[in-house]
Order: C-alpha cells, then structure tokens, then sequence
C-alpha cells in the first residue's frame, strides 16, 4: 500500500511538471482598437478554394510540430543558443526538413524608451528578470521534448481543437476576445512575437510552410493584424528616431 502511494505522488509529481513545463502563458500585449477595425473591415476567413490549396497532405500534428520547432529555432538564434532537441522519434523527417530552412533575424526593443501609447505593438516587454525570454525558450523546449516522445502535448489540443470546432465559425473570428485565445496556443504567440521583432523582412529567411497553421484555422484575421501591427511598430520607431 505504501509502495502504491509513493508511487501515485510521483506520477502527480511528474504530472505537474509536465504540466508547468506546457502551460506556461505569456500575456502578449496588442492592439484592440486595431484588431477591432480588421475584424470589421476584412473578411475573417478566406473562400475554401484560396484557403485549402496551400495546405499540403500533412496532419495537424505535423504542422503544430513543425511550426514550433521552426519558431524554437528562430528565438534560440537571437539568444545565440542551439537546440538541445537532436532528436525526435515522433516527427523525425519533419525536423530534418524545418533543420534545413535558415533562420530570420530578430531584435528586441528596449522597453524605457516606448511611450504607453506605443507599447501595445511591443510584444517582448512582457519579458523581464522573473520571466525573461530565455526562459520562454526553455518553455517551448520542454513542450518540443514531450511532442519527440509522446507525439502530441496540451498546446497541440487547444490548436487542434481550434481547428475543429472554431475554423469554420464566423462568429468566433468575429469575436474581439478571438485574440486572446489564439494567443494562448504557442504557435500563434511565437508568430506574433517573431514577426513583430523580426528585422529586415524583405530579406527574412522564412520557412516556406510558416503561415500553413494560420490557413488550416483559417484565421486570415490574425495575420493581417500582426502585418499591421509590424507597420505600426515600425512608424513608432521612425518617430522615435526622427524626435532625438
């Protein structure tokens, strides 16, 4: 009996850290005024003809797997760090293809010399010395290392439940707080987060397959917001620069 118990708190015990490893949420900071006048200007989602002749023969598994080890990469390159995940039973020719691919330049902003007004469009000043962006890396890290052995993760579900029963529903695009429950879900953060930062996006190294999660959820919405958001950050910056 007692060998029993010992061994029910050790599976808590590793389900939590599990669990803590997933689940951590960073609270990216955006737009709602902006966010609301795309939802009420453009279309949430495209015709299905536009929508599904990009997405390949891949499963949603697949694309969630790619799509974060892709991002994990692209963040490890700007904190000069390489991958501790060499290798990936799950979804090992996935990884070969995503190791392939060159990596965007990134660069974060300091958070003292953005006005209130502005910080909105300033995703990385979330991160500070309790929670810094090294950490998050570490977070995506743990998620990667548990898709490699067991094939899928809690942050997969929210993802392939957003594809099941939310993609096809125009009131849910539609909805202001749709925002916030895709950011919830890593691969749209890490996006949002990227691109936002992301320097020279004219000669970015982007992986080909980076925008298939946004059509298969067919939230079109969020990516031209974030394509507006960058635009809006980068006026922020220029102002900044022209007033010193």
């Amino acid at each position: 009996m007692k060998k029993m118990v010992l061994l029910l708190c050790s599976l808590s015990m590793a389900g939590c850290a599990h669990k803590r490893a997933e689940d951590k949420i960073v609270h990216f900071p955006y737009a709602p005024e902006l966010l609301k006048s795309i939802q009420a200007q453009v279309p949430s989602r495209h015709p299905a003809s536009m929508t599904l002749e990009a997405i390949e023969e891949k499963s949603t598994r697949r694309v969630y797997f790619t799509t974060l080890y892709h991002q994990h990469l692209v963040i490890g390159a700007h904190l000069r760090k390489t991958s501790a995940i060499n290798s990936c039973p799950q979804f090992h020719h996935d990884k070969i293809e995503a190791d392939a691919y060159g990596v965007p330049e990134i660069s974060l902003y300091g958070a003292k010399h953005i006005e209130d007004d502005g910080k909105n469009y300033f995703p990385e000043l979330v991160f500070n010395k309790k929670f810094s962006l090294s950490d998050y890396h570490l977070s995506l890290q743990g998620e990667l290392e548990t898709l490699c052995e067991e094939g899928l993760s809690d942050n997969f579900y929210k993802f392939d439940n957003l594809i099941t029963h939310h993609a096809k529903r125009t009131d849910f695009h539609m909805k202001p707080d749709a925002m916030e429950s895709v950011l919830k879900i890593p691969i749209f953060a890490n996006f949002y987060l990227i691109k936002m930062i992301e320097a020279r996006h004219e000669l970015a190294l982007n992986h080909p397959q980076e925008k298939l999660f946004i059509r298969m959820s067919e939230t079109h919405w969020f990516d031209r917001y974030v394509s507006t958001a960058s635009r809006m950050r980068g006026n922020f910056l220029r102002n900044k620069m022209v007033r010193r």
